[in-house]
């Protein structure tokens, strides 16, 4: 196990021991919102650890992307709604939205689930430090698939407003899952910039 990954590992174990913390305490004085805030917790740690069970697999050389005919728009679609429904419950009011549909391809070959993961890791960042709204979006490009996903926070060089939780996990799992994605000569990259419309921070997803 690489040091990075032994770091990961490390944090979740610490995340969990918070969210037995947070049960033990229901035993005496169970409440809505103690199993609300518990409840998101368990589902922040699953994707975690799906996360970190992708990435070992990409540090061993045993990630492949099995790729399908897929829409994109749907599964932009489904992590919108998903996403919406998380800020809501944690009582942020934060718009998820879906941009640019129309330039949106009906279909292409990629493996969802690596996507939905790699993306999922992206919208957890951008919400992080998200203000008011994140968008989302995807199209053809030149031949490549871009999927972007842009916050309206104070840029990717701003403080980490949630550093004691963040585990640097994200971007090397999403560069894992797009290095995943490879077409004869071509293969998938990511990239963060700065929103030049609103100066917040805007990942991309580009795969071949």
């Amino acid at each position: 196990m690489s040091t990075n990954l032994a770091l990961i590992a490390h944090d979740l174990k610490n995340a969990l021991g918070v969210l037995e913390c947070e049960l033990a305490a229901m035993i005496d004085n169970p409440t809505p919102v103690g199993a609300e805030t518990a409840h998101l917790h368990c589902a922040d740690l699953r994707r975690q650890f799906t996360q970190f069970l992708t990435l070992y697999s990409a540090e061993s050389g045993q990630l492949r992307a099995l790729c399908e005919d897929e829409s994109p728009l749907d599964l932009l679609h489904y992590l919108q709604q998903v996403w919406q429904l998380k800020a809501y419950a944690e009582g942020r009011h934060l718009t998820v939205s879906v941009e640019a549909e129309a330039a949106a391809p009906p279909f292409w070959y990629f493996d969802r689930r690596l996507v939905q993961l790699a993306l999922d890791a992206a919208l957890h960042n951008a919400m992080r430090f998200a203000q008011h709204a994140v968008r989302l979006s995807v199209q053809s490009e030149s031949g490549w698939l871009v999927w972007r996903i842009t916050d309206d926070g104070p840029g990717f060089d701003a403080t980490d407003p949630d550093a004691a939780h963040a585990t640097g996990l994200g971007t090397a799992l999403s560069r894992a899952v797009a290095e995943a994605h490879r077409s004869g000569d071509r293969q998938g990259s990511i990239a963060l910039t700065r929103d030049e419309a609103g100066g917040g921070t805007q990942f991309s997803l580009t795969l071949p």
